[in-house]
């Protein structure tokens, strides 16, 4: 179970990384912008399940945390990036399964990129129904 929720997020940074625009349109930045787009990917995830869970917890609490939209957010946000980039990128795990995630069986590929689909719908759904029971709670 936890090799396919390494896969996955290796996936989701793959299917980032090979993500491109058409040459008409300015694609093939390169693979340094590449590797960005991955780790743009596994962040983008990993901070919409991050906001919605604090929304819960402001909640339950009963109060908003005093640090929305201020400089300690803001760097949480990019050491979350930076984290997911060490990891995925300079450690070269990420680089190394999407050279690799072509040469796995098409039923293991159909199968990480159907549930990267599924857990990119669910944290859309998830977001979006915390942000509303949020704004709902504290009548904004």
């Amino acid at each position: 179970m936890f090799r396919f929720f390494k896969e996955l997020y290796l996936t989701v940074f793959t299917l980032g990384f090979r993500f491109r625009a058409p040459q008409r349109f300015g694609g093939g930045w390169g693979p340094i912008i590449d590797a960005g787009k991955g780790v743009l990917a596994v962040w983008l995830i990993a901070f919409l399940i991050l906001k919605g869970i604090e929304s819960y917890i402001e909640i339950h609490i009963g109060t908003r945390f005093s640090f929305d939209s201020s400089l300690c957010e803001m760097a949480s946000v990019l050491a979350l990036y930076y984290a997911n980039y060490y990891v995925l990128v300079s450690c070269d795990h990420g680089i190394k399964f999407e050279r690799e995630f072509t040469h796995l069986k098409k039923s293991r590929k159909v199968l990480l990129v159907t549930s990267c689909a599924v857990l990119l719908l669910v944290t859309i759904a998830f977001s979006l129904y915390a942000r509303s029971a949020y704004q709902h709670f504290f009548h904004l």
